[in-house]
């Protein structure tokens, strides 16, 4: 099992890269433009990093350019993946 270290790798930076390519809409809100790998069990909680299965887009270097969210950073390092609010209500 690997650890955070291998998040910087160079094979862990081209898998992510070609599966980002396949998809960029964000799992979290459901918008397009996703820029990092949402790891849906967390890497600090003991999953593999490198487990592709365990993968899934998301809004968090850039914002989403449709609802301004960092849907990555607001998810933070829980086991759940939420779906996040993309109605403008939030705003109220």
């Amino acid at each position: 099992m690997g650890g955070r270290k291998d998040l910087t790798s160079y094979a862990y930076r081209k898998r992510r890269a070609a599966f980002l390519a396949e998809s960029d809409v964000c799992h979290l809100c459901g918008h397009p433009g996703a820029d990092v790998v949402d790891h849906i069990t967390p890497v600090a909680s003991g999953a593999d990093p490198r487990d592709t299965d365990n993968w899934a887009p998301a809004h968090g270097v850039k914002r989403c350019p449709t609802c301004g969210r960092n849907c990555n950073g607001e998810k933070g390092a829980t086991t759940a993946a939420p779906r996040l609010n993309t109605s403008r209500d939030w705003y109220a």
